[in-house]
């Protein structure tokens, strides 16, 4: 690029020497002139006016000493084939470049583009191999890492600040620990303040056919896999700072078993190992979620008593879904009867519209969404009202709602609200499959309908539908998870989306599956449960794996949990001081300290001298 651009000033300074009259030797003054400007010297001058010759000779620069050196000249030698290539693999997905499809459409787009000729003007899918070497390409495994899709979403920034502000809110209250000895340091509680301990809860699946993605081979060597993970193993656990996995310990089984039988836990680990598939376990649920939450909050206030927990899940739909009486739109029919759930009575809010004189006012009153059994209509008797009548009930609102109807007629569900719904529907779909291990499952539709924006619809007076929806008492409804806990007198929380390095357990997870600390002891173990021969940790059998998963589970101690929760903090930090994904992983990695990272000014630099 430094030779043309010195023969384009050359040729420009050239052209005014030759026209001067003074001017005896115009190439030789205006190729020293160019040089010196640029630092350079008489040698550099002599080049200048050497490729100025060679590009008036062959439409191009010469090659350069290290393509020289090669003895052939190459088509991405060419500045403009060169910027071809770059733009078009700068514009395809990450994953998706690949030697054949850019020996194509070097092949049929660029050169024909270009007008290039000759017996060198295409190349095979070798070259097309050398070329992305050359460009900095490599092909090699891909590894999990942080998951950068999403996270600077407006939606998810608004709901990770928000995370990060009631967090911070909370964390003078909680307990910090040595960075050294890792040792807990009580917090300073004032007057009538308890100690808040976060739980983190999260599941995860194993399958028995899981193995080592990188392997040691000889050439034309390569292992048999099996198709797919196999049946799968389900775990779902909870973890903390205090004490690591949320379980007793064995002297506190122990001092249990010495209580009479209606005063001992019921349950003494609190992680839930089921083997979910057709014919086996039904898949985890909601239902199962909240059974094992109530173990977990009795097991939680037995190890620490008199303090408050604050129970962080992931922001899925099973985890905020809602109980079977909740106010929930999408559980209501426009009209009285058929086939809708009945819900629960309610209170109608104080802050809607004021009734028009001489109307009733009808804030504040309780509503039953259910006709009474003394209905003059027998056909509805204990049956749901829908929305119709519900909002007619609330007077104000839906004098409001017809004044702003087209001629005075609302509509049930408009258009913008259906868009709306369909993409909740694919959401939930997709949760559900996640749930149960089964993402290549998902239509690829449902993928693409789940990750659009949300639609948002022209006026909160559209629709029966939307005006409900945003009534206080519906639009505040909480999940039956958070209701159950803070009935218990804790904090529930749930992640933002895509974050799923704020959840300390995933490395769990990670640890269980890949740590490597623990792989020489579980052959061990299965050389002891097992016949011999049983070499590797997964060997793809159900019955090994069954053994293997809490045994892997038990081999993590709570010192290393705090190492998970450490890490953990110090995403936090990063992201509440403005870094981005991918400077807080860079961030994670450099600053080592125990809930913090460093400025961002210096983050920054450092990034940029890597």
């Amino acid at each position: 690029m430094t030779q043309l651009t010195a023969v384009t000033e050359y040729a420009k300074l050239h052209e005014q020497y030759a026209g001067h009259p003074k001017c005896q030797r115009p190439a030789l003054n205006a190729s020293l002139a160019i040089a010196y400007c640029m630092g350079k010297g008489p040698y550099f001058a002599r080049q200048i006016r050497e490729n100025a010759r060679y590009l008036l000779r062959h439409q191009r620069l010469p090659l350069s000493l290290r393509s020289a050196q090669n003895g052939q000249y190459m088509l991405l030698d060419d500045e403009n084939v060169l910027q071809a290539v770059r733009s078009y693999l700068a514009a395809q997905a990450i994953g998706t470049i690949t030697p054949f499809e850019l020996c194509r459409h070097v092949n049929n787009v660029i050169i024909p583009a270009l007008d290039l000729t000759g017996k060198k003007s295409t190349i095979c899918e070798r070259t097309a191999i050398r070329w992305l070497g050359k460009l900095g390409y490599q092909c090699r495994d891909v590894k999990k890492g942080l998951y950068y899709d999403g996270h600077e979403r407006p939606d998810v920034v608004e709901a990770r600040t928000k995370y990060l502000e009631e967090m911070k809110r909370l964390e003078r209250l909680m307990c910090k620990y040595d960075d050294d000895t890792l040792e807990p340091i009580p917090p300073e509680l004032g007057p009538g303040e308890k100690e808040h301990v976060v739980v983190m809860s999260d599941e995860s699946i194993v399958g028995t056919n899981e193995s080592a993605h990188r392997r040691w081979l000889k050439e034309g060597e390569q292992p048999l896999r099996r198709k797919g993970n196999g049946r799968g193993v389900h775990i779902c656990g909870y973890i903390c700072e205090t004490v690591g996995q949320l379980k007793l310990s064995d002297e506190q089984i122990t001092e249990q078993l010495k209580l009479p039988e209606d005063q001992r836990l019921k349950v003494t680990n609190l992680c839930k190992i089921i083997y979910p598939g057709k014919n086996h376990d039904t898949w985890w649920d909601l239902q199962q979620l909240m059974d094992q939450t109530v173990h977990a909050i009795d097991i939680f206030e037995y190890l620490h008593p008199d303090k408050v927990g604050i129970w962080v899940f992931d922001c899925s739909s099973a985890h905020e879904g809602l109980a079977h009486d909740a106010l929930n739109v999408n559980n209501m029919n426009i009209n009285p009867g058929g086939k809708q759930r009945s819900l629960h009575t309610t209170i109608i809010p104080l802050n809607n519209p004021p009734p028009l004189p001489g109307k009733d006012d009808t804030r504040g009153r309780p509503q039953s969404m259910v006709f009474p059994a003394d209905h003059p209509n027998e056909e509805l008797q204990n049956k749901p009202k829908g929305m119709r009548v519900v909002l007619q009930e609330r007077e104000s609102v839906w004098d409001e709602l017809m004044k702003r109807s087209k001629a005075g007629k609302p509509v049930g569900k408009c258009k913008e609200c259906k868009m709306s719904e369909v993409k909740k529907d694919a959401a939930r779909r997709v949760a559900e499959a996640e749930a149960m291990g089964q993402e290549d499952a998902v239509p690829e539709d449902d993928v693409v309908q789940a990750d659009q924006p949300n639609i948002q619809p022209v006026s909160d007076w559209c629709c029966m539908y939307r005006v409900l929806s945003l009534q206080d008492d519906f639009a505040n409804e909480k999940p039956m998870l958070q209701k159950y806990i803070e009935g218990r007198g804790h904090i529930c929380m749930y992640l933002p989306k895509f974050h799923c390095e704020l959840n300390p357990i995933k490395m769990l997870w990670g640890f269980m599956k890949y740590h490597e600390s623990f792989h020489s002891r579980l052959i061990q173990i299965i050389l002891i449960l097992f016949e011999p021969g049983y070499r590797k940790v997964s060997d793809g059998k159900f019955s090994t794996a069954k053994v293997l998963v809490p045994q892997c589970l038990n081999m993590c101690d709570t010192i290393t949990i705090r190492h998970f929760f450490r890490k953990t903090w110090r995403y936090m930090d990063s992201y509440s001081k403005g870094l981005d994904a991918y400077q807080t992983a860079f961030a994670v990695k450099v600053f080592k300290s125990h809930r913090r990272v460093g400025h961002p000014a210096k983050i920054k630099a450092l990034m940029s001298r890597r």
